[in-house]
């Protein structure tokens, strides 16, 4: 089979890995891809949808798999299917859940999915008197993308009203930032849950503990991830029932059935796990359309079931007859991101705020070969040497049988990598 993935994240290296490790598949391509990801697969200069899917039928691509939120939600899917050729990812219409968390969140109220108290608002006024109103703490969330950066966790009314502010005046997510969904503030256990989903039926897969914020012991900004690892260390099959039960066989059934959508792909369920008497409730905070990053980087490389496989079965509506083996060994990954640096106007703040790019990375060369490098943000200098081109850079995924061990050698690995102003935390797995 020739394989196309599109995306050029640690997600989507992890993802065009994973294909590569597949007997069935004779070549990877890459839309667009990056340094990294050059150094396995052939990247494709294709920048938007419709010269992906030129490309897929010019090469007669067998299986296309979708890595990011932003494609899928442009209607790449349906795009593809059009043309009858073969695509993983769900199509526009269910990418609008991701896409749009403000109808997203009133579709599962609907559903009688749990929720947080919330509402919308589009008006920034009226969501500061809400704020007031309400006499808790709260979450300003962009109803639009804004690669996974756009909730801001708030402890008091100014940091609301700062928020709002931020996302719906300033406009700091862009066009994302049009209306705001504003919901209580949830305390509990965080969880992303994965889902294989042919439309009917439902797979989870193994869970991966991520780390958002910024910097160590949860403090800073939310990011697009700085660190997983995999297995979870607290969810077990009875939880994975509730969740199953509560929250992702209602989702997609009612869906279907109430609003005619099919949902088929990746699904991913950011869950806050609430003690409530002797039960714990699974609320939705937020769903995603496609794999989480870096939560792919682990869950992929203990996949042992071949993923063309589980792809076929996806897109014949047979998931039930797909098995999923797993490696029961722990997979931990430790983003390096760009972070403080001097430039000629001053300093830059450094991921998830402004950042320098074009930096020589050296050290990766040396990095243990047991170990899995997945490039986020690299490309090639004038020189042809490794540099620098965005806030995530790459991402170092060891192997252990106890988390411990693992740990050790991705923070052992990581230090043998050095560039100006890398920034890595230094508590992840350290729970």
């Amino acid at each position: 089979m020739k394989v196309l993935v599109v995306g050029s994240g640690g997600r989507d290296h992890a993802i065009a890995w994973k294909f590569a490790q597949s007997d069935r598949v004779k070549k990877v391509y890459v839309a667009h891809g990056n340094a990294g990801i050059a150094q396995m697969a052939e990247c494709v200069d294709a920048q938007t949808p419709e010269a992906m899917v030129d490309f897929a039928e010019k090469e007669k691509i067998d299986l296309t798999f979708v890595g990011p939120e932003k494609p899928l939600s442009a209607g790449i899917v349906d795009l593809f299917e059009s043309r009858g050729l073969a695509i993983i990812g769900p199509d526009r219409r269910a990418s609008r859940l991701e896409s749009s968390k403000c109808d997203t969140k009133v579709m599962l109220r609907e559903l009688g999915i749990p929720v947080p108290d919330f509402e919308v608002f589009s008006d920034p006024d009226r969501a500061r008197a809400y704020v007031r109103s309400v006499g808790y703490p709260v979450v300003v969330k962009a109803d639009g993308l804004a690669a996974g950066k756009g909730s801001l966790v708030c402890d008091d009314v100014s940091e609301a009203e700062a928020a709002i502010h931020d996302i719906m005046e300033a406009r700091i997510f862009g066009d994302a930032g049009s209306r705001v969904d504003i919901e209580k503030r949830l305390y509990g256990r965080e969880l992303s849950f994965f889902c294989f989903a042919d439309g009917y039926r439902l797979v989870p897969m193994v869970a991966a503990q991520d780390y958002k914020r910024a910097y160590d012991e949860d403090q800073g900004k939310n990011t697009g991830g700085m660190g997983s690892y995999s297995p979870h260390p607290w969810l077990d099959e009875p939880l994975v029932r509730t969740i199953m039960d509560r929250v992702a066989e209602p989702l997609i059934r009612g869906i279907r059935e109430k609003y005619g959508i099919l949902y088929r792909g990746v699904l991913y369920l950011g869950l806050m796990l609430v003690q409530e008497g002797s039960a714990i409730t699974p609320y939705v905070l937020e769903i995603n359309i496609r794999l989480g990053d870096p939560e792919a980087q682990v869950i992929l490389p203990r996949l042992e079931t071949d993923l063309v496989e589980v792809c076929e079965a996806i897109l014949a509506g047979r998931l039930k007859d797909v098995p999923l083996r797993w490696d029961p060994r722990y997979r931990l990954c430790l983003i390096a991101v760009s972070g403080r640096t001097k430039g000629k106007k001053g300093w830059y703040k450094g991921y998830p705020d402004r950042y320098k790019i074009g930096v020589p990375i050296h050290g990766l060369e040396a990095v243990d070969p047991g170990c899995l490098v997945f490039h986020s943000g690299t490309g090639r200098g004038e020189n042809g040497e490794l540099i620098t081109t965005g806030g995530r850079v790459f991402g170092i995924v060891s192997t252990g049988e106890t988390l411990e061990h693992a740990r050790s050698i991705a923070y052992r690995e990581m230090e043998k990598v050095t560039f100006e102003g890398m920034y890595y935390r230094k508590d992840i797995g350290r729970d």
